[in-house]
């Protein structure tokens, strides 16, 4: 599940860097193009400015995606070059404009998890969820991350409220929140009418045309568990 979950969660990730990689240099030309057709003035400088710290931001984005991705010959330029773009992408999370800011927060937590910063990483994905200008599905996205952080809590009462919120808004993030009610409803401490539930989402989903070919193989499997199933 995990590795499906963010294989298709880099997929999107990069659909969308594609498109704010047209819009960086298309800012860049709208800037200028407003500057020389309207002329000086307060609000024609403030558009320029805008569209200015825009290509920055996504320059200095790309840049430390660029420096995380590319070959190091050795542990310790590797360590340093992760640790620049770390603080790179924390800056951009906290303050770059537009879906700049989404983009390195995600980055940024996704690295956090990978050296077992949990906490850390819960905190970018929150910053995402609580930007209202976020992009809707990095804002999906962020949610579905740090849900599925929190599976092996306790108390599963928030983090099936959080499913069935991300479950309703739809989108391509709907199928893995309805198989993270499915598992909630399968946990040793569930009754017999939440195992029913489970049953009749993982039935769905085994014939949902949304849900990916690996959770359907993987609820399909799961429904030979219940009598009856087909």
């Amino acid at each position: 599940m995990a590795d499906e979950f963010f294989s298709q969660a880099q997929a999107e990730m990069r659909a969308a860097e594609l498109r704010l990689t047209a819009r960086r240099y298309g800012g860049i030309a709208i800037g200028v193009a407003l500057v020389a057709l309207i002329g000086v003035g307060g609000w024609q400088w403030q558009v320029h400015a805008r569209h200015q710290a825009q290509a920055r931001a996504s320059g200095q984005y790309f840049t430390a995606m660029e420096a995380l991705q590319a070959e190091q010959p050795d542990a310790a330029l590797r360590a340093r070059t992760e640790k620049e773009s770390i603080a790179t992408l924390t800056a951009l999370a906290a303050d770059a404009p537009g879906a700049t800011r989404s983009f390195a927060a995600l980055r940024l937590a996704q690295l956090l998890a990978g050296k077992g910063d949990v906490a850390g990483a819960r905190k970018a994905w929150q910053g995402v969820i609580d930007n209202p200008d976020a992009d809707p599905t990095l804002h999906s996205l962020a949610q579905a991350l740090s849900l599925n952080s929190h599976v092996d809590d306790k108390d599963p009462a928030g983090l099936r409220a959080g499913y069935e919120q991300l479950s309703g808004r739809g989108g391509p993030w709907r199928a893995f929140a309805q198989e993270g009610l499915a598992m909630l409803d399968l946990r040793s401490d569930a009754t017999a009418a939440q195992h029913e539930e489970a049953r009749k989402i993982l039935i769905q989903l085994s014939q949902s045309p949304d849900a990916p070919d690996g959770m359907r193989q993987r609820v399909s499997i799961l429904l030979q568990t219940f009598d009856g199933a087909g």
